[in-house]
């Protein structure tokens, strides 16, 4: 059955997989200061769908997979959308909390891809090998400068908005996280790359 997958959807399941690692470990450090996360988790199941955890050929609807993608991937979404908003109104993680679980989640997959050089483009398609922005035909990230030292891309759109005002939850919270693992994936680096995202969603990577 997995003839019928390509790259991108193993690409995609496994953009899925860090999400779910990452509500994980939000759960898991909320555990440690004795936060009732399974409580938490099985109401986020309830509501927005179990996570799935098997090799993608044998989980995925081979009569419909690019649904059964876009689907993990709002699944996902809501779900980290859910945990991290309940968690914060609780106070018993703060912003900066989560945001050190996604910059220390950046720092160790950094270190297991042992990159010791790449230009702005490479780094740029290493990040969203990592982080979830749609499906490819959603186009979100459009590039506007790339060269040898510095890549910019415009976000044509929020996907993750919707999700997130569902909850209760706060939109910006999303993007402080995200920076924040993208900071930790540049900072592990060894290269010297700056990443800065203005108000009006246009992204920059560039070499200091």
């Amino acid at each position: 059955m997995s003839a019928f997958l390509g790259k991108i959807h193993y690409w995609l399941y496994n953009k899925i997989q860090l999400h779910e690692a990452l509500i994980e470990e939000v759960a898991q450090s909320s555990a440690n200061k004795g936060f009732n996360a399974k409580e938490l988790l099985e109401k986020s199941y309830l509501e927005f769908g179990y996570p799935v955890k098997g090799n993608l050929e044998n989980e995925i609807e081979h009569s419909n997979i690019h649904g059964w993608l876009q689907e993990k991937i709002i699944r996902v979404e809501q779900r980290l959308a859910y945990v991290t908003t309940e968690l914060l109104k609780s106070g018993i993680l703060s912003k900066e909390d989560i945001a050190d679980i996604f910059r220390k989640n950046a720092q160790e997959i950094m270190n297991q891809i042992d990159i010791h050089d790449a230009a702005p483009q490479d780094i740029f398609t290493f990040i969203f090998d990592y982080m979830l922005e749609g499906m490819p035909c959603d186009r979100v990230n459009e590039i506007i400068e790339n060269n040898s030292t510095k890549i910019s891309w415009k976000t044509t759109m929020c996907l993750h908005e919707g999700y997130w005002n569902a909850v209760g939850g706060n939109i910006n919270n999303f993007y402080f996280f995200r920076d924040s693992w993208i900071n930790g994936f540049l900072g592990a680096s060894g290269i010297n790359y700056r990443y800065n995202r203005t108000e009006d969603a246009v992204n920059t990577i560039e070499r200091v």
